[in-house]
This record gives C-alpha cells, structure tokens and sequence, in this order.
C-alpha cells in the first residue's frame, strides 16, 4: 500500500518538519511495515503529551503498519487514534482503514459499520471502487441482497479492477430475486471473462428455464452438457430433460432425465414422478408404474397425481384391482379438485365392474360421488350405475343402510332393493335369525311388483321362517301365499311348500288338513324314494293313528317301510303298535320280531319288547311273555321300561298263582323306586298277593320297613299336601307352587311324590332363570332310579350346566341322556351336547369323536352339520393337525354365508400363509371375497392378512392400499380390525420414512462448485474474494 494513497496531502509538511517523519513514509511505501512503525512510534513518543498535528500521523500510520503486520494490537492501535483524535484531518480515512480491516477479518457486520462512516465524496476513484465493492460484499455475507445489489451497482458497468466481481454478484443477487432479465444480462457480459466463463452458462440455463424459455434452454444447453464437468452434468442434463418435459416430448425427455437418474447421487420425489409421467405418455407403462410408485410417499399434489396416473397405467396393463386402489387413494385427496372427482368416478365405476365389495365399497363411493357433486354432467351415469350396484352386490347388509339413505330413488334402485332385502333375509335365516329375516322378507315384499320370482321367493322363505319360531298361523298364510303366486309352481321350493303347509297343520294339531297336504305333496313328487317322501308317509300315518284310523295308518306305515329311506324302524314299531289295537296279534309280533331283527340297535328295540310281552300275554303265550321282558332288564337296564316290564312280569306270576315270584318281582320295583308311582303300583300288587296268601301282617309289617310313603295314613296327607302344590303348577303359577313344592319337599323328605315334586319344582325354576335352583332339583331326579323325568331332568341339568359354562358336568350330563334318551330328539341334542361341551372343555380329542358321531346321524338340520364339521376343524387345528383341519375348514368354506363357513374360509389363507403359500393365500382370499359373507370380522381379518401377503412379497405399495381400504371401509368400530390395520399402515409408513431418512443422510447435495484447486479464491490484489456460490438446482414443479 502506497502512503501517498493514505495520506497525500500532508506529504510536504512531514518532510519540512521532520527528517524522522520522512525516513518513516519511506519505509512504509516500501512495505517495511516494522521499521516504518519504529520510527512512527518514536516520533509520537517525542512529542509526549503535546499535542500536534504530527504526533496524530504518526499514531495513525504507526497503527496502519500494525494492521499490515497483523500484530495483534492493530484495532488497539487504530481504535485509541480515532478516540484520540476526532478532529484529525485523517480521522475519516481511519474509518476507511478500520472498515477495511474488519472486512479483512471477515467481521462484515462490523465491516459494514465503519464504512458507513466514511464520506464516500473524499474518496479517489479506485478507493471509491473498492468501498462499494467490499460494502457490497459484506452486505452480501449478511444476506441483506438489497443493499448488497445497490453497492455493486455502482462499480458494475465502470472501468475498475472490482467491475467484473461486482457484476457477478449484482447479477447473482437478480437470479436469487428472480430478477432473470437483469442476471442474464450481467451473465452474458460475463461469457467471456476468463474467471467466470467457466460457470456463466448453468446461470444462463437456469434464467431460461425459470422463465419457461423451454426451446432456448433445448437450443442452449445441450452443447455444453459435454463439455461441463461432471459434477455439473447431472444438473444440467435435469434441466434439458424438464425443458422437453415441459414442452410435451417426452421421449426426449426420458433421455435427458435418464442421464442425470443414472449420473446424479439424489433422485427426489418430484423426479420420480417426472420420469414416470413421461414412461406413461410413451406408453411405456412398466416403468411408468415404477417410477411413479417411487414418488408416493407424503400426502400431497404429487402423490395424488401419482396414484392418478399410476391406476391408468394399471388399467392399460389390465390390472384393474391395482387401478382400482390407485383411484381410490387419489379421491381421498383433494389437492386437484379435477383429479379428486375423476378419480373417485373411475373408482367406483371400477369397484362395480370386478364386482369387488367385500364392504360396500362400490354403493358407498357412488353415494359419496352423488354427495360431494351434486350437479356433475356424470349424475345420471352415476345414479344408472348404483341401481346395477345394488342388483349385483352380495353385501346385502351395508348396501341396504346405504339404499336407505339414498335421496333420490328410482324404479331401478327399488328394484333393487327388493332383491338386496330378500337375499339379506335368505342371510338372516341361515344364520338361524328367524324374527330379522322375516322384517327383511317383509321389505322385500313391500317391492314386490319389480320382481315376481323374488316375491313368490320371500313368501316361501318367510312361512319357513314363521314354522322356526312356531307361528304356524302365520306360516300357512304366507306358504298359501307363494302357492297361489305366478310361477311358483314351476320353482324347486313348490311341493316342499306342501310338505310344510302340512307340518304347521300337524305342529295346529290338526290331523285332517295335515293329511291332505302330506298326500299333495307325496302326490306331487316324481322321487318316491327321498327321505322327505319316507317321512310325509310316516306322518300320514301318525295323524290316521291319532285319529284312531288304524288301518289307514298301517298302510301308510307300510310305505315308508317300503321306501326305506328314513325312521323305519319307528314304522316298524307303529305298524306293529296299532295291529295290537286292532287285535292283530299274531301279525303285530312278527312286525315287531323283524324290527328286533333288522334293527338291532334301535332305539325302539325296549318299546318293541315290552309291546312284544303284552301281545305274549294276550294269546296266553306267558312263558314267552315272561323271557321277553326279561330281555328289557337285562339288555335295557338303564331303559324307562325296566319297572313297566317287572309290573308286568309280577301280574304274570301273580295270574299264574307264583305268588312267591310275583312277590319277589313287585318288591324289587319298590327297593328300587321307593316314593314313584311304580312302586305305589308294585305296592297294590304285593298287596293283592298277601291278602291272596291271607297273611295281611306280613303285608303290614313289611310296608313298616319302608318309610313315610307307604304309611296309609301318612300316604294319605302326603297325597294332599302333593296335590294341593300340582294343581298350581298344571295352573301354571310358578309362583306359588314353588314355595308349596319346597314345603311339601321339606315335611316329606321319602314322600310318595318326592319324585314329582322335585321335578315340576325344577321346571318352574328353570322357567323363572333360577339356574342353581332349578339343578339342584334336576339332579335330585337324576340320582333316583331311571324314570319317567330322568330323560328331561337329563336334558335340562346338562343344557344349564353348559349355559352356566359348567362344561365337564355338562359333558357328563349330555352322556348319561344319550344312553338313556327314548326320544331321538333328545338323543340328538345329549350327540350334540357332548360335542360342544368337549370342545368347550379342551378335550380336543374327545370333540373329534363325539363331532364325527354327531355326522353320522340321520336327519341332519344344515346349522348341526357346520357346527359338527366346524368343531373338527377347529380342534384338528388347535392340536395342529393342519392337514385334516383344512379338509374340514374346506367343506365348511363351500357357504361363507354361514358364520362357520366365513370363518373356515379365513383359516385357509392362513393355513396357506403360515406354509408360505403365499400366492394360495392370496387366491383364497379374493375367492372369499367373490363369495361374500355377512360376517365382516373374518373377511376383515382375510384383509389384514392380504395386507401382510403383500409385506411379504415386498409389496408396500399394495400392502398399504389393502389396510387403508380396511381403515375406509370397514364399518364396524370396535372389534379391533381398524386399530390393527392403523397399526400395520403406521408400521410401514415409519419404516419407509426410516429408510428415506438413511437415504437422504447418505445423500450429497449437489452444488454448482467448481472451486476444488481454490482457482477462484483470490481474484485481485489485496484480500478482495469471490465466495463460492452454489447455484440450487432448479425445482422441480413439473405437477403444475
């Protein structure tokens, strides 16, 4: 640095006044800063503290020379100069020199505070130029660009050596405030700078992209993409690749785009779905799909042109179902409105075509389109297409709610809905619902002038229903109803109708009607040989046999037992039963003979015995009459007819004079009955025999051995206090003839009716939901010898004990009645019992074996098979026998209507799934789903594991529609199937977001530098420095 820059005008003067001042200025324009400050500070020293106009210059310039020595008390210096002196002529360069200083170190704050001092009109020229060049600069670093632009507009277009930095930074300044006329001008008087040439043209490209000069940066740019270094490339190929991209040549584009993908170490977003759109408008509809599934993430305008675009792309490659979800999920979005409203048509339009509603999707989307643009030029397309949605939905029960709050409805749509509500009820009453399916018959029915098949249907359907809850009267209206209606009688259901008009007449006990429509339909049947035929024969014969027309009823016997195909033993025994009471004897103990014969393990066998001893009787065959009730006691211990064929065998000893036996006989029926009618009975017999043998003592002193029942004056108050509690209870006075039960039973604890009053106690209990009661008394009859109330006491203590979840007891309980039931519906239910109670208990192993005897039973009701076959499954697969498990699940998934059946269905994809099976599991998934079930547990559940099929497969894309669709279209709330899904979605969203985080941590912003060698650090003389500026890639806004 020159001194005469610093302080020429007093130049003269310090050679006049001192010869130290002069050898000082000389060292210091000679840059010999050390021994110019020596002689600088020994002249401020000889002045001490006077004061004088040389002492200041020398302080100032001794503190200049410690500025260019870089000694640390060099602001020290200069600082004390400006305080001391504030009336120096130099005082306003010492602000120049302070201000430079603090620009030296980089304090630009500071900096910029000195030079505000100055009087820039004292300034020479070239100091001139070097004040608005480092204002500028400092402006700059504070990033105060308005200021910074009006200093380097001062020098940018004058002849000085800070011209040209000025105008890279003027110009820079324009480009960052998208002044892009201005930069580019500075930046084409730039072009052939030496310095800057090497980076003015990514300025130039940018400026013409970002003012949509798309054929200029076409025309531009690509001659120096070659020639660019190759941190620039990938940039500048980006920007060429959007500038055909924006001008619609998208093959061009791909090229470009393709270049910088493949060059670049980051590819955004925004990229993603640039190169997607352009594979897509090239029909290159593969990497289309990629591309554009990269770029969905957030949820914003570029995932929602994304999905939009990616369902067009899934439908030209005939992927509908993945179009379908990618329309949906671009509906929920509402950053393009355009795109929302096409985007939930194509949605709905596609839901209906694959028939794809596991949750209604398709009528809910058409009412939310129908909703949200109530005046679109689409409504009547729409509405058109919601009456074909309701016509072929199979999830009747969410598309009646939604027909429900429909605001405009048409023929189509009622139409519709008569065959949604009939088909909704067929549901109902398969799942045993009778009173809910008949409403939803009825619904049907208030439509029925759409649809004749449906209404003659929904009578039919809705009589079936009336018999189930035993409303007869009702049946038979409705059954004569669908009879008379046109075109039932060319339907399967038409003679069945008969057969049931026919049962409710039997259930109204009115045997004549019965008989009519059981001939109408045995009339009507061309299959003489079903079961239903065997059976309406049976009950033809029943209601002649009521009606004591016992030979009517032997013929009708004798069909059924020629048909052969259901209860002929129970035909057997009724022939031979009403021979007896013709007198047909003979003929009625072969009949019964062949039933023993054929039948060997009926449940007839001891009635047909003790019939066969009373017929032996009546011909006085009393041998044989004796060995065959002899037969029920030994083969039959456990049978109600034990006391009945030892009552028989003592009036046969008794009428043969062995008195001793008939004794012997009677006395074992007291022993073994004390206080039932039996043994009152036997008691009347032995009697008989005492006062026969004339020994009434004998008689007396053995009824004292036996209790309070047989005293005869005790009997006689037993009998009134007994009676008295009866007649309330066949009144039907719960009530009171409890407490008069519980009296009776507390004062005749062996009483002649104990038996009977425990039981009708029992019953009352049991009526009233007095359960611990009601199997107290039950169990009472249960301990007592087999009789008349065992079998209910059996029934009803094993169905409370199970309802109470006393399985083993029940399960024990269900086991003693199947051995001693009579009737078969009894015995059916104690089959059935046992079933549930073992699989209730965990016996797993003994479920299996009662379930599969429950299967091998005759007359088999449709909700018995699925229980029993659900039961195996379930056991087979919680012991983990899979392989048999899934034969069962697979017989019980053929009718996903059933709630065995929907849930059967669900455990074959997850048997195929635990297997890694996936693509079976995935199979059986939409099976299930083409199959429909009202029950929407278990076909959310078969989503949710869709959902981890598609995790599996690496599939997040899928994966994460499959659980949003559960989140959107699942309507129930509270069985935990929308929180698992929540929780899966959030699972894989946070694990994308893991993975994109890593991405970007890894990821080097790419910077328009080319200062590696440092070739632009120091432009000038003096520390005047170009900052390395970094150029930020265009941003890619290609959505719009």
């Amino acid at each position: 640095m020159s001194i005469l820059s610093v302080n020429a005008q007093h130049t003269l003067k310090y050679e006049d006044y001192d010869a130290d001042f002069k050898i000082g200025i000389d060292l210091f324009n000679k840059e010999k800063y050390g021994n110019a400050q020596i002689y600088f500070e020994r002249i401020a020293k000889k002045y001490g503290s006077f004061t004088s106009d040389i002492k200041a210059d020398a302080n100032f310039l001794a503190s200049l020379c410690a500025i260019e020595l870089f000694n640390k008390d060099a602001e020290y210096l200069l600082i004390n100069f400006i305080n001391d002196n504030p009336e120096s002529s130099s005082i306003k360069n010492a602000f120049y020199q302070m201000g430079k200083y603090q620009y030296r170190k980089k304090k630009y704050h500071k900096a910029i505070d000195w030079f505000e001092k100055i009087d820039k009109y004292q300034l020479s020229n070239e100091e001139l130029a070097e004040y608005y060049f480092k204002l500028g600069y400092s402006y700059f670093m504070m990033k105060k660009y308005d200021e910074a632009s009006k200093a380097f507009y001062e020098i940018k277009d004058v002849d000085t050596k800070y011209t040209v930095p000025s105008l890279y930074y003027y110009s820079h300044i324009s480009y960052l405030n998208k002044n892009y006329e201005n930069a580019l001008l500075g930046f084409e008087k730039l072009s052939q700078n030496v310095t800057f040439a090497p980076i003015v043209p990514y300025y130039i490209t940018q400026i013409y992209y970002y003012q949509e000069k798309y054929d200029k940066v076409i025309e531009y740019a690509p001659s120096i993409l070659d020639s660019a270094m190759s941190k620039r490339q990938p940039e500048i190929a980006r920007i060429i690749g959007e500038s055909y991209y924006r001008t619609n040549k998208f093959k061009d584009a791909i090229k470009y785009l393709e270049f910088y993908r493949e060059k670049s170490e980051t590819f955004s977003r925004d990229d993603n779905y640039e190169l997607g759109y352009a594979y897509y408008r090239t029909s290159d509809f593969d990497k289309a799909i990629d591309f554009l599934k990269n770029s969905v993430r957030d949820n914003d305008l570029i995932s929602q042109n994304a999905y939009y675009h990616l369902a067009f792309c899934y439908i030209k490659k005939n992927d509908k179902n993945s179009a379908r979800l990618s329309f949906g999920t671009a509906s929920k979005m509402d950053y393009d409105k355009a795109v929302m409203e096409d985007a939930l048509y194509n949605y709905a339009k596609l839901t209906y075509e694959l028939s794809f509603s596991p949750f209604n999707e398709a009528i809910k989307s058409f009412n939310k389109y129908i909703e949200l643009y109530p005046n679109s030029d689409r409504l009547d397309e729409v509405y058109s297409y919601l009456a074909k949605v309701f016509m072929t939905t199979k999830n009747y029960k969410d598309a009646i709610e939604s027909f429900e709050n429909i605001q405009k409805v048409t023929d189509e749509t009622e139409a519709a809905y008569q065959k949604v509500t009939f088909y909704r009820a067929l549901e109902l009453f398969n799942d045993l619902k009778f009173t809910d399916a008949i409403i939803h018959f009825d619904k049907s029915l208030n439509n029925s002038r759409y649809n004749a098949s449906y209404k003659a249907q929904s009578l039919y359907w809705r009589g079936e229903a009336y018999y189930r809850i035993k409303r007869y009267d009702d049946a038979l209206s409705s059954l004569n109803q669908y009879i008379l209606s046109p075109g039932a009688i060319n339907m399967d259901e038409y003679q069945i109708a008969h057969y049931n008009i026919a049962y409710c007449y039997f259930k109204k006990k009115d045997y004549q009607n019965a008989i009519v429509w059981y001939r109408k339909y045995t009339s009507g049947m061309s299959d003489v040989k079903s079961k239903m035929t065997g059976d309406a024969n049976i009950r033809i014969a029943d209601c002649y046999f009521i009606s004591k027309d016992y030979r009517k009823s032997i013929d009708f016997y004798d069909n059924a037992i020629d048909i052969k195909t259901i209860d002929v033993d129970y035909a057997m025994f009724q022939k031979g039963f009403s021979q007896g009471l013709l007198k047909e004897y003979t003929e009625k103990i072969v009949v019964l003979n062949n039933l023993l014969n054929d039948h060997p393990k009926s449940a007839f066998c001891d009635d047909a015995l003790y019939e066969l001893g009373r017929s032996y009787e009546v011909i006085s065959e009393q041998d044989m009459a004796i060995s065959t009730y002899q037969r029920i006691i030994d083969d039959y211990p456990s049978s109600s007819y034990v006391n009945k064929a030892l009552l028989q065998m003592g009036m046969v000893y008794y009428n043969t004079d062995k008195n001793e036996d008939a004794l012997a006989t009677y006395k074992k029926v007291v022993e073994k009955s004390p206080g039932t009618q039996d043994a009152n009975d036997a008691l009347f017999g032995i009697k008989n025999v005492y006062v026969e043998k004339n020994d009434v003592d004998s008689y007396i002193a053995y009824t004292k051995t036996l209790g309070d029942f047989a005293n005869v004056t005790l009997t006689e108050q037993d009998s009134l206090t007994y009676l008295s509690a009866e007649k309330l209870y066949m009144t039907g006075d719960c009530q009171q003839s409890t407490e008069r039960f519980n009296a009776y039973i507390d004062k005749f604890p062996t009483g002649s009716f104990i038996l009977n009053a425990n039981y009708y106690k029992a019953d009352c209990n049991y009526r009233n939901s007095e359960l611990p009661e009601a199997l107290k008394s039950y169990e009472y009859v249960i301990k007592q010898s087999k009789n008349k109330f065992t079998e209910n006491a059996l029934l009803n203590s094993a169905r409370i004990n199970f309802e109470l979840a006393n399985y083993s007891e029940a399960l024990n309980q269900y086991t003693e009645l199947e051995k001693v039931s009579e009737l078969r519906t009894n015995q059916m239910e104690a089959r059935i019992g046992k079933m549930k109670s073992a699989f209730k208990s965990a016996a797993y192993n003994e479920a299996i074996k009662y379930a599969i005897n429950v299967l091998t039973t005759e007359k088999l009701a449709d909700e018995t098979f699925r229980s029993a076959h659900y039961i195996l499954a379930k056991s087979y697969y919680i012991q983990k026998d899979v392989t048999s498990a899934f034969d069962e699940f697979q017989i019980l998934s053929q009718d996903c209507k059933s709630k065995e059946g929907a849930e059967a269905k669900y455990y074959l994809s997850e048997i195929y799934y635990s297997k890694k099976n996936l693509d079976n599991a995935e199979k059986e998934i939409f099976d299930f789903v083409e199959k429909n079930t009202p029950f929407q547990y278990w076909l959310g559940k078969s989503f949710i594991l869709l959902g981890d099929i598609y995790v599996d497969k690496k599939d997040n894309f899928q994966a994460k529609q499959t659980y949003q669709s559960i989140i959107d279209n699942y309507s129930v709330k509270n069985d935990s199937i929308i929180s698992i899904a929540e929780q899966k979605l959030e699972v894989i969203v946070e694990n994308e977001k893991a993975e994109q985080q890593l991405k970007d941590a890894l990821e080097i912003q790419i910077k328009f530098e080319d200062n590696e060698d440092g070739k632009y650090d120091k432009l000038f003389e003096d520390d005047a420095e170009i900052k390395s500026l970094e150029i930020s890639p265009v941003s890619n806004d290609s959505i719009k």
